[in-house]
């Protein structure tokens, strides 16, 4: 074998062994045994399993927001330390009231913003769990402040785009619903008024997570090149790839750049009855790793 043959084997070999550690295979998180270490990995921007019992302290804002007629005024965010829920020590547990939150956000920036991302999150509902307005874990381009247009609107390409991986209800589904994407952008499709509402990008078959079980979530994004259509979206459910999508022109200008990444649920009190009844919504949320590469379930 020649010199050059020689070369370009062991290039060959390098990108395989690569592929095999940062691919969707084995993914980020098997190398690191519990995902210990797995924070000071170069690939990872954000890694929080909330076992210092601080929550929200590596996020940079938990949103609260009260109903506009609440009466309680108890913090819907907690450290949730039962072992026969918690993974591990502790995981964050979050809870709406029909009288007292209306929303949570768990906030955290990444600028000046990256052009593919993934995120890994373990999530698991409550018995109270019927369905949601909306909530799950989610991404946003974001220009600057303000550039969301709002519901019913498509933003400008050059400004904002934006997607929730979230289960969705009440159909043919049942608690929490059947998960899907959805997005805003320059390019969405309108209805039939000319109104432009979150399009749905839906895994097949039907994801419906169980109640009172962890499921392990992960979504990737890349952005489009400017003028094309080649934007991407991706989904695992408990390390099994269930959405592909493509053919997404996100954007129009590639100075936009997914720069914030999040956890949100939300609820009016006057949804409550169409939303499965109930006067509460609780989740709990743990393990959480946003990178540049797959990450894949937590490994034993």
């Amino acid at each position: 074998m020649g010199l050059s043959r020689k070369i370009l084997w062991f290039v060959f070999v390098a990108l395989l062994a690569s592929t095999v550690a940062r691919g969707q295979g084995d993914g980020l998180a098997a190398m690191y045994p519990n995902d210990a270490g797995i924070g000071l990995d170069k690939a990872v921007l954000l890694h929080d399993d909330f076992e210092d019992n601080k929550i929200g302290e590596l996020w940079d804002e938990i949103s609260r927001r009260k109903g506009r007629e609440a009466t309680k005024d108890v913090d819907p965010v907690r450290a949730e330390k039962d072992p026969a829920i918690a993974r591990g020590n502790c995981s964050a547990k979050i809870q709406l009231s029909k009288d007292g939150h209306e929303d949570v956000t768990f906030v955290k920036w990444l600028r000046p913003g990256h052009d593919e991302l993934y995120m890994r999150h373990y999530v698991r509902y409550g018995k109270d769990y019927g369905y949601h307005g909306h909530g799950g874990s989610g991404f946003m381009a974001d220009a600057g402040k303000g550039q969301f247009k709002g519901a019913g609107k498509a933003p400008d390409g050059e400004k904002f785009f934006w997607a929730t991986f979230e289960p969705i209800g009440p159909r043919d589904w049942n608690p929490p619903g059947a998960m899907i994407f959805y997005a805003y952008w320059w390019k969405m499709k309108p209805d039939g008024k000319g109104n432009h509402w979150g399009n749905w990008f839906q895994p097949k078959p039907d994801q419906v997570p169980e109640l009172e079980t962890w499921t392990c979530i992960e979504w990737r994004v890349k952005t489009n090149t400017p003028d094309r259509e080649d934007g991407e979206l991706d989904c695992w459910i408990d390390g099994k790839k269930h959405g592909e999508f493509r053919k997404i022109n996100w954007r129009s200008v590639d100075t936009l750049k997914v720069n914030k990444v999040q956890l949100s649920l939300w609820l009016e009190a006057q949804s409550y009855t169409r939303a499965g009844g109930g006067t509460t919504r609780t989740v709990w949320y743990d393990d959480i790793v946003v990178a540049t590469t797959y990450i894949g379930p937590k490994a034993q």
